[in-house]
């Protein structure tokens, strides 16, 4: 089974777990994966590199930096489809957006038929301005299924009209990287609590400051892995509160070095609140923590409490109080802590990668299936006519 997959971030090796967990598990799926020649991921510009797994192709991308709005050089995706000849084409762009067009438009020109898998993240009902609703159904009539984070994608794309098959394909954690850390290998003082991810608003950072000035008689510290143009605003707020002392700041890091930096802290806290451009799609930091032995907090924005399940605390998006008592109850209870390491633990094993590629296999078995059941049927009703014609010639021959 050829599989072309088509995503922009699937840069390197690092970002490419989904595929590589794939071309491990599943030697039978002879996969390509076309992507971007870079792209800023966690305020950082990645390059991309190859693979030693699969073939990768680049492509440039044209009219926007706007992952909704950017069109790949047709010249690759092209030469993709006309020497991997794909069975099937995993799609990983949104319906509206622009590079979906494209490519279901080149798909109709070079590999006309090809069913077409599409991984979809949006779970905010935004009702586009046209083009982009038209876009979107375009799609939702063209491809052949698509495959979502979480439960919270699947209602809007229901919601939106798409009927055809959205089975759930999560992200996943690298079990390998992530693991929890060797005995003694925190230094001793207060527990720490972690924030990782990019700064950005709506991602609840005001939210942390004010639970975090409501327990100042505790004794606790603060680690904030990442960055983005939110963190200017965090900061002054501390040091309002006179918590400045308390919290160390990393910057925008390289994905290798994340696993280290879960290591150094004893809590994860993911407190973020919807907006009209954001609700927690899956919440990847989630299942890197429980991944890590690292006992999670979080709101219950979009999928956030699917995630955690019972392996965490969540709190009412946007109450300080709760988030305050909730952080409260994670420092003072050693208990609590080491019951929710392994709770977690346990719910992260339907996160790992070979668990995704299994859910992936498994979507494209029933994609490929139904093709060649479809392929078969044309040429058996082929052969039933050539049939009859045959029958009704040989019948004519005896009537003459």
């Amino acid at each position: 089974m050829r599989v072309l997959r088509i995503a922009h971030s699937s840069l390197t090796p690092a970002l490419r777990h989904r595929e590589r967990a794939m071309a491990r598990c599943y030697p039978d799926v002879d996969l390509e994966v076309l992507t971007t020649e870079r792209w800023r991921e966690a305020e950082m510009m990645v390059e991309a590199a190859p693979d030693d797994l699969f073939p990768v192709r680049t492509a440039r991308t044209y009219l926007s930096k706007h992952i909704q709005l950017f069109a790949y050089d047709p010249r690759p995706v092209i030469t993709a489809l006309k020497s991997h000849q794909p069975h099937l084409i995993d799609l990983g762009h949104e319906p509206y957006s622009v590079a979906c067009a494209e490519l279901l438009t080149l798909r109709d020109w070079f590999a006309p038929g090809v069913p077409i898998v599409m991984q979809a993240n949006q779970n905010i009902n935004h009702n586009y301005p046209p083009p982009f609703n038209w876009l979107e159904q375009r799609a939702f009539r063209r491809v052949a299924c698509a495959y979502a984070c979480s439960e919270t994608v699947v209602e809007v794309l229901r919601a939106k009209g798409f009927t055809k098959p959205a089975p759930i394909v999560p992200f996943g954690v690298n079990t390998d990287a992530f693991r929890p850390r060797p005995a003694g290998r925190k230094p001793s003082g207060p527990l720490t609590i972690g924030f990782v991810g990019r700064m950005l608003p709506g991602k609840g950072l005001d939210l942390l400051a004010a639970a975090l000035e409501k327990l100042k008689s505790e004794e606790w510290q603060l680690l904030i892995v990442g960055d983005g143009p939110e963190r200017e605003g965090f900061e002054q707020r501390l040091a309002a509160a006179g918590l400045s002392d308390r919290a160390t700041f990393t910057g925008a890091i390289k994905f290798d070095l994340v696993p280290d930096y879960f290591h150094q802290i004893d809590m994860l806290v993911l407190p973020t609140e919807t907006t009209k451009r954001i609700r927690e799609q899956f919440g990847r930091v989630l299942v890197e923590a429980m991944a890590s032995g690292i006992p999670v907090i979080g709101s219950t924005c979009g999928a956030i409490p699917e995630v955690i399940g019972d392996a965490g605390l969540v709190f009412t998006e946007g109450d300080p109080e709760a988030l305050a008592e909730a952080l409260r109850r994670m420092l003072s209870d050693e208990e609590l802590r080491e019951r929710l390491v392994v709770a977690g633990r346990e719910q992260v094993k339907q996160y790992s990668w070979d668990r995704v590629a299994d859910k992936t296999y498994e979507l494209y078995r029933q994609v490929f299936g139904t093709r060649e059941a479809t392929a078969l049927s044309g040429s058996l009703a082929t052969a039933q006519l050539s049939a009859l014609g045959c029958v009704m010639m040989s019948v004519l021959d005896l009537v003459v």
